[in-house]
């Protein structure tokens, strides 16, 4: 199928929408399947119930709320055509799942984990904006927008009010490891990484190439490559969200995923 340049507005004109309708019809069952485990997710959403003591399952309940619309977000990026992006945001699934995943396995530890990375990320920020005394830190300072040593003390008092002796950084790979998450991380992260940096490789999609392989133009259209794989993942995805979400509160939805992931496995 040959699908026409974009115009001036590109994805925010008219023509996006001609893509969209385009590449729908082209995958209609597909994303036909995507729609239905979307709604089967927005059924279940609606349906939780978390004590509000329940400090893990809370946690556990918004990172699925993010997961969900990140997969919404997924699944309209390939609508689009924007196949690039959608897989970056795969990525960002991969690294929320295995987040959740380790909310079920070790809820504690894992609990802690979330509360020294947050402080260790605002921390860091205030050290870097006092020790590197450019622009940014004289324009904080002589407008008095902001007292670095002040926020730094602010800070560290509030971690020793809440029991917090140490800062440090979540661990993509070791989180992905602790969950079982091997194949994952070493299979499908490590090639969903190269969308997410610059990497020359991916560049070379945006060239327009004869037969001889002479460069002749550069991509002005959309494109669904792989968009087989990526959807079906991302589907697989949120439906492990939904297991495990469903471990941690004790809801039982066995029966509704296990008829999604036939669903997927008959493509």
């Amino acid at each position: 199928m040959v699908i026409p340049m974009l115009d001036l507005d590109g994805y925010l004109g008219k023509s996006g929408e001609q893509v969209k309708a385009a590449n729908y019809k082209a995958h209609e069952r597909l994303f036909a399947l995507c729609f239905q485990i979307n709604r089967f997710c927005q059924i279940f959403k609606y349906e939780l119930t978390v004590d509000e003591n329940d400090h893990y399952g809370i946690v556990a309940t918004l990172l699925f709320f993010k997961l969900h619309d990140t997969y919404q977000t997924v699944v309209l990026l390939y609508l689009y055509g924007l196949d690039s992006q959608a897989r970056i945001l795969n990525r960002s699934m991969l690294e929320g799942l295995w987040v959740l995943k380790s909310l079920y396995y070790q809820p504690e530890e894992t609990f802690q984990l979330l509360m020294e990375d947050e402080y260790y990320k605002k921390l860091n920020l205030l050290h870097d904006i006092k020790n590197n005394r450019d622009y940014f830190y004289e324009y904080i300072t002589k407008n008095k927008l902001l007292n670095i040593d002040s926020e730094i003390s602010k800070l560290e008092a509030k971690m020793k009010s809440v029991g917090i002796k140490k800062v440090r950084k979540i661990n993509v790979k070791e989180m992905a490891l602790n969950t079982y998450s091997d194949e994952e991380y070493y299979y499908i992260y490590k090639l969903l990484c190269r969308d997410v940096h610059v990497d020359t490789g991916q560049l070379t999609d945006y060239f327009i190439t004869d037969e001889k392989g002479k460069i002749t133009g550069f991509r002005p259209y959309p494109s669904t490559n792989n968009i087989e794989e990526i959807l079906l993942t991302t589907a697989e995805l949120i439906l492990k969200a939904v297991i495990f979400l469903s471990k941690i509160l004790n809801i039982d939805k066995k029966s509704e995923i296990k008829y999604y992931i036939n669903q997927i496995q008959k493509f």
